[in-house]
């Protein structure tokens, strides 16, 4: 059964003074979803965030036109040194950002938003 599109926008801590948006995605990222998708990137973006959490634990499908919307976002936050600490834990999804090229980028994968909290930490520290 697929499920409902939905985008939920939040933030996550990192530690006791510092926090970073977390953008919780639900159902399927494709050509028909990828639009609203790209309006709350571009959102979070301009309200001059560098990094964000980008949460697909209840994502089941995304397509080529979906990991070009994030990849662009990865690609705007490059040059200030932003990174997109993505959520995963499917192993397909996980393969198409593998086979993309897209971790080699700014882009890293965690099995869930409590496992990246130190890295975060580290990184904007």
């Amino acid at each position: 059964m697929i499920s409902e599109f939905s985008i939920s926008v939040g933030t996550i801590n990192v530690n006791d003074s510092k926090s970073i948006p977390a953008i919780r995605v639900r159902g399927e990222i494709d050509i028909y979803t990828c639009g609203e998708l790209r309006k709350t990137l571009a959102t979070t973006l301009e309200n001059s965030s560098h990094d964000f959490l980008l949460n697909l634990e209840h994502v089941q499908y995304i397509d080529s036109t979906g990991l070009g919307t994030i990849a662009h976002s990865a690609q705007q936050i490059q040059a200030s040194n932003g990174k997109i600490y993505v959520v995963c834990t499917k192993p397909q999804i996980k393969k198409i950002f593998e086979v993309s090229g897209l971790l080699t980028k700014n882009i890293a994968i965690y099995e869930s938003e409590d496992s990246l909290s130190i890295t975060v930490e580290n990184h904007i520290g």
